[in-house]
């Protein structure tokens, strides 16, 4: 949580904040966000439709907060054109996945983190914040676009103190049904 901090305070570009958000909040995948096109978002209803991802599923995703202001700033700076993130060198093309993993490494290393990170480690972090904030596995299986709960699995972990509250719980309500009696 400490690193994810440090690195969203270096990004100063309103593109990359949004790009690197969008694997965040959303949890796209690096080739996701990299062709996303303007007409997939709908700001109204606080979507993005992902169709024929990884595994050609198609699959809504929802826009938090702080990606919808993301979103509306980004709206201000960039020039017409089908891709949310077009490339800067070719025209009518959108950012490339070498170039998002470049743009990764600068703002790693001028948030002083010495970790590795790759842009993917972001949706592994979206998969693992939902299951700790108590997303069921099936809502986030689809949130993914995954086929199996299986490949959700290996996404999300849980935290020990998620754990141990979960646990907690269980075992109040256990004991109040099945009160043993000692000496």
């Amino acid at each position: 949580d400490a690193d994810l901090v440090a690195f969203f305070q270096v990004i100063d570009s309103v593109r990359d904040r949004l790009l690197f958000l969008l694997m965040l909040r959303c949890g796209l995948r690096v080739s996701e966000a990299c062709a996303l096109t303007w007409d997939a978002i709908d700001l109204q209803a606080g979507t993005v439709r992902i169709n024929q991802g990884k595994g050609r599923v198609d699959r809504v995703v929802y826009l938090s907060t702080d990606v919808e202001q993301a979103l509306r700033r980004w709206q201000k700076h960039h020039n017409p054109g089908p891709y949310l993130l077009p490339s800067p060198q070719r025209r009518r093309a959108h950012l490339f996945r070498s170039m998002i993993n470049r743009l990764m490494d600068q703002y790693l290393a001028a948030a002083g983190l010495t970790t590795h990170y790759s842009p993917h480690c972001l949706r592994h972090t979206f998969a693992t914040q939902l299951l700790n904030a108590g997303v069921p596995l099936e809502i986030l299986k689809e949130l993914l676009g995954h086929h199996s709960l299986q490949q959700t699995l290996r996404y999300a972990h849980l935290y020990d103190a998620t754990k141990r509250q979960h646990y907690e719980q269980a075992m109040m309500a256990i004991t109040k049904r099945h009160a043993i009696g000692g000496r």
